[in-house]
């Protein structure tokens, strides 16, 4: 099923409840803008109080203390959030709610992996890392989302699943990325962080 089909068909319906209740916001934010503003409300939401450090604009095949970085990763042996030029690039085709949903799925891990509710498989880190970032991005003060960043998030939750299910490092299928995010986004206007499997 292809991404407008999958909009269409799965997604509209909750994506129309959730903007309703959201403030519209017009303009795009450069990077820099982007991964401060939603920085400060991920610290503001996580209860982990896990607080990784953030690198942006980091080129592949730079080094970190968890070996060369060949694509945006949450490392866990400093604690800090590397996120890569291109992937910076890959999330402005979209536009810069898609950035905020990388920098929100990343943070995911630092409060999965400090908060000690690291489920048992890859896959199911993924989607609950993908939910954690829906939930942290709607429940966040100072920052709205509105219909067409909401679509944004979802489309880039959507690009970055795979199929490769004999593969260990298989992160969700397209439908199940994005579906994880809509569900945290939906949780965080009602029944709570529990929805993305915390306890």
């Amino acid at each position: 099923m292809n991404l407008g089909k999958f909009l269409t068909r799965v997604s509209i319906a909750l994506i129309t409840t959730l903007a309703s209740s959201i403030p519209l916001q017009a303009s795009q934010l450069g990077p820099e803008k982007v991964v401060n503003a939603i920085y400060r409300g991920l610290r503001q939401v996580d209860a982990t109080r896990s607080r990784p450090k953030v690198r942006w604009n980091v080129a592949n095949g730079a080094s970190s203390p968890c070996g060369r970085i060949t694509g945006t990763l949450y490392c866990t042996r400093n604690n800090t959030i590397y996120i890569t030029t291109q992937h910076i690039q890959m999330a402005y085709r979209y536009g810069d709610a898609a950035l905020a949903y990388i920098l929100a799925h990343e943070y995911a891990h630092a409060a999965q992996t400090v908060g000690g509710f690291l489920p048992g498989n890859i896959t199911a880190v993924e989607l609950q890392a993908d939910c954690l970032a829906g939930f942290y991005m709607g429940a966040m003060p100072d920052v709205t989302f509105d219909l067409q960043d909401i679509e944004q998030i979802a489309q880039i939750a959507y690009e970055v699943g795979d199929y490769e299910f004999n593969n260990l490092q298989h992160h969700g299928t397209p439908k199940q990325r994005a579906n994880a995010v809509l569900r945290g986004f939906k949780a965080s206007q009602g029944n709570g962080i529990s929805a993305c499997q915390v306890r």
